[in-house]
């Protein structure tokens, strides 16, 4: 068993997670950020792809987790 995977598929677990979980606050939080820094056109609600990019960690993470297992 590979720690060093083991740990990367923790890691993508809680971020899948969080994005399922709070799409919400991400979403306002990369507003907030995004006027900060001066890219006021660039606000745009984008709730529904956070739920999307959860699922893509959720895969990455089950992948890494099979890798640790495998070595």
């Amino acid at each position: 068993m590979d720690i060093l995977f083991l740990i990367r598929s923790i890691i993508f677990l809680v971020a899948g997670l969080v994005t399922i979980i709070f799409p919400k606050e991400l979403n306002n939080f990369k507003n907030y950020l995004l006027i900060k820094f001066g890219f006021k056109d660039r606000v745009k609600n984008e709730i529904k792809g956070y739920y999307q990019l959860g699922i893509i960690f959720f895969l990455i993470s089950g992948i890494l987790f099979i890798v640790s297992i495998k070595q």
